[in-house]
Order: structure tokens, then C-alpha cells, then sequence
């Protein structure tokens, strides 16, 4: 007899697929999506674009489109950002590749929301 919570437990795997999860630099870099969104918490001055090719084999698609946030930022940081802007993240068979701008921003200042 096959277990119920082992079916569910190999479902939900399958469901899912592999995923990349946030590293330790990656989080110490905030993502935006436009300049003008950024210029609203910090001023930020450009220090270089950055590019990443990575695996995606066996990743779902929700894991996929995590991973690409996760190594632009890992990106970025090696740069010595604190934060990026995605400008393009291209989808392959077995890589993908992300790009982005790494800025190094100062957010001493109040929001100016």
C-alpha cells in the first residue's frame, strides 16, 4: 500500500520543481523597477551594468523567474551595489540570462513619498 501523505508529498515536488532561494549577499541588494521608483527612497549614482547566465534545469517556472531576481542582485553585489534595476532577462532551454544597472545608493535621507 502506497502512503497518501508520500503521493502528495511526490505531487507537490513535481508540482513545484526546484526553486533558488535568496542568499545572504542577494538580500543586502533592493531591486526596483524604474529610476524614478528608486529616486524615491535614495539617491543612487550608476557604477555599471551587470549580466548573469545561470542554469535553470529542473526549475519550475515560478523558480525560474525567482532565480533570475536572485542572481541579478548577486550580481550586483559583487559590483559593490546595493541596488539594481533589471533591463532585460532573456529565457533559454537549459540557461537564462539576466541584465541589469548596479547602483551604489545612500538612503540617509526620508522617503519622499
Amino acid at each position: 500500500m502506497v502512503y497518501p501523505k508520500f503521493i502528495i508529498f511526490i505531487g507537490t515536488s513535481l508540482l513545484f520543481g526546484c526553486s533558488t532561494a535568496p542568499t545572504e549577499t542577494s538580500a543586502k541588494v533592493t531591486e526596483y523597477e524604474s529610476v524614478e521608483q528608486m529616486g524615491n527612497f535614495a539617491d543612487c549614482i550608476i557604477i555599471n551594468t551587470v549580466e548573469e547566465t545561470y542554469d535553470v534545469t529542473l526549475h519550475s517556472s515560478l523558480g525560474i523567474k525567482r532565480a533570475s531576481h536572485i542572481y541579478l542582485k548577486e550580481a550586483a553585489f559583487a559590483q559593490g551595489a546595493n541596488a539594481v534595476i533589471m533591463t532585460s532577462n532573456n529565457y533559454g532551454v537549459a540557461t537564462d540570462q539576466v541584465q541589469g544597472i548596479a547602483y551604489a545608493c545612500n538612503y540617509s535621507h526620508q522617503s519622499r513619498l
